[in-house]
């Protein structure tokens, strides 16, 4: 019923619109006076909505007190408590090195891919020539202590 517009005239909505053709139209609509038909349709429309008006009513009312409890306290209004809300005191995040984590993982928004992509290059060359250098005095330094020993 919740998204049912309340209609122009007197309307069933489904499945009491049985309770309507069965026990309204076919065995009276045909034969009675319309203002009569009408104020009987009122009536059979009072018995069958009431029972159900009345229980929306109910929990409305019970929701209502939940909410006007959790406001009362500071809560949310729905005051249900999500499982990571419970784990707000048990786990201590900076302790565990989340931030750190988080902070490695965050993607550069103020340069575009290609400078992230040029600037990674510029380190592993960076590293390529200072492997190459090392490489280089060793094996000068290992030609030179060959050639010496060989004279």
């Amino acid at each position: 019923m919740q998204f049912v517009r309340a209609p122009d005239e007197n309307v069933f909505i489904a499945p009491t619109n049985l309770i309507e053709i069965f026990f309204l139209i076919l065995p009276c609509e045909w034969w009675m006076p319309r203002k009569q038909y009408a104020k009987l349709n009122d009536y059979v429309m009072a018995v069958v909505y009431s029972p159900l008006l009345l229980i929306a009513a109910w929990f409305e009312q019970r929701s209502a007190i939940k909410v006007k409890g959790n406001r009362q306290r500071g809560d949310d209004d729905d005051g249900t408590v999500e499982e990571w809300e419970q784990l707000d005191g048990e786990v201590d995040f900076a302790g565990e090195g989340w931030e750190k984590r988080v902070k490695s993982v965050v993607p550069d928004v103020e340069s575009d891919e290609a400078t992230c992509e040029v600037r990674e290059l510029r380190k592993e060359v960076g590293e390529l020539k200072e492997l190459l250098l090392k490489l280089v005095k060793e094996k000068d330094g290992g030609s030179d202590k060959g050639k010496g020993k060989k004279k």
